[in-house]
């Protein structure tokens, strides 16, 4: 999985939760407005697109940890590997 085509996903599906606003990869979740049912659908619709699937207590981790869009980027990279 490339890291390129990672980030790109989440910017894109970040922007339609934001409605094409611009964001920066460090800028906080709740800071643009992301409550936490949003980022859990955005890590099943992004684990969707690129057919992973993450144990519960992954994705319960990633609720608790991810801050950002680069924070999201790599849980991502990361339960790739397994």
């Amino acid at each position: 999985m490339r890291r390129a085509a990672v980030r790109a996903a989440v910017h894109r599906f970040i922007r339609r939760l934001l409605e094409n606003r611009d964001f920066n990869d460090h800028t906080s979740l709740v800071q643009l407005g992301l409550e936490k049912a949003d980022i859990e659908d955005l890590i099943f619709h992004l684990e969707d697109e690129f057919g992973l699937t993450a144990f519960t207590a992954e994705e319960d981790r990633m609720l608790k940890t991810a801050k950002t869009a680069n924070d999201l980027s790599r849980f991502l990279i990361e339960i790739g590997r397994h």
